[in-house]
């Protein structure tokens, strides 16, 4: 699975992960389960886990806040590396060029087992007191969550999920989430076992292993324009195709920025 990021700062951290770590509130899965909670149900008392006569359950409804904007536990992956690539090369739909002086990255990341696929219309609660929610199940591992396709963006974009628990040992070295980094893999000096196996093709030996669930591949600023270019010829691929707008639910996106990754978690916890 691959995932682009404009900027190279920043590793695997889902938004409602970066709520957390910046608020008063202690960093761990109590609060990323209090934040998430209070997500879903204020966007149930808005109307946003409507979809005609069906409601969303609760995986579905956070797919669907997330990819307008909202800081869900969800963190977004797609099976097209052209996708993700795209997400390098844009920094935002409004402003594509905005990071064109700064690193990006694109991720790959091992998909897991199947026994750790989540249904599209899994019906669990996100948490509940009963233990036996999605967040309970969360235990030192990642998991694939492929959501049906409850927004036109996330058909278009090939989208899918990866959610973990909040990983305590060491936070913001790469990833908030329990996935397992190789330290050279994410080395933007040194080069991942896919970059190694690239550089000797057609050699006998040609056998790296990996050292982890996932690798990182720096793109540097100067290229994305060429590569933004280079996409739209070869796919297609622009703001309009991406990020199609929601008109079948006007108010999705003004509300998912509301709840978006900037917002003080203090503020709603409080």
């Amino acid at each position: 699975m691959w995932r682009g990021q404009a900027d190279a700062r920043f590793g695997l951290e889902p938004g409602v992960h970066t709520r957390v770590l910046n608020s008063k509130l202690s960093h761990d899965d109590k609060t990323v389960i209090a934040a998430t909670t209070h997500l879903l149900s204020t966007a149930r008392k808005a109307g946003l886990d409507k979809d005609g006569a069906f409601t969303m359950p609760d995986l579905a409804l956070l797919a669907t806040l997330q990819h307008h904007g909202a800081a869900t536990p969800l963190l977004d992956v797609t099976t097209d590396p052209l996708i993700a690539l795209w997400m390098v090369a844009n920094a935002t739909g409004e402003e594509p060029d905005s990071l064109d002086s700064t690193t990006g990255r694109l991720f790959g990341i091992l998909r897991p087992p199947e026994d750790r696929w989540l249904d599209p219309l899994d019906a669990r609660d996100y948490w509940s007191a009963s233990g036996t929610s999605i967040a309970d199940s969360l235990q030192d591992t990642y998991y694939w969550y492929r959501a049906p396709d409850v927004t036109e963006r996330l058909r278009i974009q090939r989208g899918s999920f990866l959610i973990s628990d909040f990983n305590t040992t060491n936070p913001r070295v790469d990833t908030s989430m329990s996935i397992e980094i190789g330290t050279k893999e994410f080395n933007v000096r040194g080069k991942n076992y896919v970059e190694r196996r690239i550089e000797k093709r057609g050699e006998s030996a040609n056998n790296f292993k990996r050292r982890g669930e996932a690798f990182a591949i720096t793109v540097t600023g100067a290229v994305k324009r060429e590569l933004r270019a280079l996409l739209l010829d070869r796919s297609g691929l622009s703001t309009r195709t991406v990020y199609p707008t929601p008109w079948h639910k006007p108010f999705i996106e003004q509300f998912s920025e509301t709840y978006g990754r900037g917002r003080s978690l203090d503020l709603d916890l409080a």
